[in-house]
């Protein structure tokens, strides 16, 4: 695999989750369904440090709620080639517009996230991309419909694939 300047590279995430949660008497059940749409994008400008770009549409609906998000996000993504494996850690950063629907309100949040992986070479030009992603996300506590929001995820078992041209 090459990481020379003028390469690129596709790939990103569709995931769809389906939750049915059941709570005792006298809560009520719940379902959730999740669908997620994120292609990312790169462009190596030196040799193994590339700037990638995603963009990003989440839904989520369920009993209680109805809610749809757009995200925009880039960074720096630094690819290390060891034996047959190439690790990558980087640093991204975004914005995430949600809707929620029921209540006609809309937030924006801030977000920075940070991906460490390997990528598993499959041919000359795609790999299986393997890692974690760490994630923190932010929304002013200010906000006037009351939807405060502060989160650390860490999402490990990432998996996908990667593909060089």
């Amino acid at each position: 695999m090459q990481f020379q300047p003028g390469v690129m590279s596709a790939g990103g995430v569709i995931e769809f989750e389906n939750h049915q949660m059941d709570y005792p008497s006298p809560a009520a059940d719940a379902h959730v369904k999740t669908f997620r749409f994120s292609p990312e994008f790169g462009y190596f400008f030196r040799s193994y440090l590339a700037l990638v770009g995603r963009v990003g549409y989440e839904s989520i609906t369920g009993d209680t709620t109805e809610r749809s998000a757009f995200s925009l996000g880039g960074g720096l993504r630094l690819v290390q080639p060891l034996a047959v494996l190439h690790f990558y850690a980087g640093a991204e950063a975004g914005v995430f517009f949600t809707s929620y629907d029921a209540s006609d309100a809309d937030t924006l949040d801030f977000g920075v996230i940070f991906p460490l992986g390997a990528l598993i070479p499959l041919s000359s030009s795609v790999a299986l991309d393997v890692g974690a992603r760490i994630s923190k996300i932010w929304r002013d506590n200010d906000h006037p419909a009351g939807y405060n929001y502060d989160s650390f995820i860490l999402e490990m078992g990432y998996l996908g694939i990667q593909a060089f041209f």
